[in-house]
């Protein structure tokens, strides 16, 4: 009698049993099992997680194919072996009998995982697809380094749109080339050599007719709108805000010639050379208007005060140019403190409030928590030695105005990626940063010495502005006043020269 074991019968061909097609089978077992069961949870779920899509739709399924693709590697490579050792290397073609058991499990365990790869991966495609599209793996999958961005638009008139919808558009094209740029930065920000602040995108964006006019329509004709803006002294317990109300001449329309959407399409087209990143210094200008002639204005220490600039460096001006921060905006310290006030969710009976408000806003910190810690003790020290009478009877108004003052700089400042009103100029208007002023400020000339003014009532028309009962009001237009001091050095020079944000 023999007692020898009786040897197991094979389920697949001799080459398939192997130490790569085993790790390649483990784990693709393993993750296909992971799969399933974050599958299983993302779709029953009613709450999402930014990581657990990360995981589920980028992370894993790289290694489910390589997993897969060890299992024929390793039975290609097994089976080459077998050949060379039993025909000195004599070649011989893979050979599928249906006859043999072997052979059947193997096409079926193949057709199976096909199936089942195939399955999941239009879903994963799809999953991925509607998941690297979200806001949410824009903003907070990096959480540092977009968490600035991500802060401000959830603040923003566009909460509700989808960041891609502006900073994509549609179209394959462009949707494959800002995901290449975002694997990219993907890597810079594993590294740590990501930039701090973080630039802003403005030579990689889209031309805004691709984007933000699929929902802004520049043919909707607009006379003017007002704007009311109210300014508070740094001791506003002490001297009344100052109201201003003003018609902004916005124009635009099919027929719209005039007014600050002239500067679009329908009035003169506006090419620009910037001379810095952040477009604030323009020295050459060409405005061509509807008749075909071209008008070029330079600053006196222009380069191309006598030569035209290289092709590639000439931009046309689109919307982008003006709403330069349409949703990542970071309010200056007096803005906000103004709007605090104007809210009264700080109270404007607090002797000196903005003006010390403004100053801890302002200093810079190494991070929120230091910042947060230093506000609340700077503003409670200068209360309680500085304004003892007061804090001693409204300590609570203070308490409240150290929270809001504490929440703005949660809003505004990021110190660890040093973000701030600062960092990004805003282009609309011209308060704080150059704005309008860019162009508009009587130094851009023609040769024959024709300028751009810089008129106030070029853009907007004052119909009321004062203090208290000191208010003048006028539909006609109001030349404009300084508020709360007499010196007339703002007509020779920009708001932005002394009005810094801080």
């Amino acid at each position: 009698m023999n007692n020898l074991p009786k040897k197991r019968k094979q389920r697949f061909p001799d080459h398939f049993y192997n130490n790569t097609t085993y790790i390649g089978a483990g784990l693709s077992v393993f993750i296909l099992c992971c799969e399933l069961f974050l599958f299983c949870i993302d779709f029953f779920s009613s709450a999402h997680s930014v990581y657990l899509g990360l995981i589920t739709y980028v992370f894993l399924p790289p290694f489910l194919i390589v997993g897969l693709i060890l299992i024929p590697w390793g039975a290609w490579v097994s089976r080459r072996r077998i050949l060379k050792g039993a025909h000195g290397g004599t070649h011989k073609l893979i050979v599928i009998d249906l006859s043999l058991s072997t052979h059947q499990n193997a096409i079926l365990i193949f057709m199976v995982g096909t199936a089942i790869v195939l399955i999941m991966t239009a879903i994963g495609c799809y999953k991925a697809y509607n998941y690297t599209e979200s806001e949410r793996f824009c903003g907070v999958t990096c959480h540092q380094v977009m968490n600035p961005e991500y802060t401000a638009y959830t603040q923003s008139p566009h909460a509700q749109v989808k960041c891609v919808e502006c900073h994509i558009g549609s179209g394959v094209g462009w949707y494959v080339h800002y995901k290449m740029a975002g694997v990219k930065m993907l890597f810079m920000a594993i590294k740590g050599t990501y930039s701090r602040p973080t630039p802003a995108p403005v030579e990689t964006l889209r031309p805004a007719k691709e984007t933000c006019e699929e929902c802004h329509w520049p043919g909707k004709a607009f006379n003017a709108i007002q704007l009311d803006k109210i300014y508070y002294p740094d001791d506003p317990s002490k001297t009344l805000p100052w109201n201003i109300k003003m018609l902004i001449r916005i124009g635009g329309g099919q027929n719209g010639e005039s007014g600050i959407h002239a500067h679009m399409y329908y009035g003169d087209e506006i090419y620009y050379v910037p001379e810095d990143a952040k477009r604030q210094k323009i020295s050459w200008i060409k405005a061509i208007n509807k008749a075909g002639v071209a008008r070029i204005y330079t600053t006196k220490g222009s380069p191309y005060k006598n030569t035209a600039p290289p092709q590639n460096k000439i931009r046309k001006m689109d919307c982008m140019d003006c709403h330069n921060r349409p949703t990542h905006r970071f309010e200056a310290p007096d803005v906000s403190i103004n709007r605090a006030l104007a809210e009264e969710r700080i109270s404007p009976s607090i002797p000196m409030i903005k003006a010390k408000a403004v100053e801890v806003l302002s200093k810079e910190y190494l991070s929120v928590d230091q910042a947060l810690e230093k506000i609340r003790l700077g503003l409670t020290e200068y209360y309680a030695k500085k304004q003892a009478a007061y804090y001693g009877e409204h300590k609570d108004k203070v308490e409240e105005a150290i929270k809001a003052v504490s929440l703005i700089y949660r809003m505004n400042f990021f110190p660890e990626m040093k973000s701030r009103w600062d960092a990004y100029p805003d282009n609309i208007g011209h308060m704080i940063s150059l704005g309008c002023f860019r162009c508009h400020d009587d130094e851009h000339k023609t040769k024959t010495g024709e300028g751009i003014s810089r008129k106030c009532t070029s853009c907007h028309i004052i119909t009321q502005q004062g203090s208290g009962t000191a208010v003048q009001k006028d539909s006609d237009g109001l030349p404009f006043q300084h508020p709360f001091d007499g010196d007339e050095s703002w007509k020779t020079t920009n708001c932005s020269e002394c009005h810094t944000g801080g």
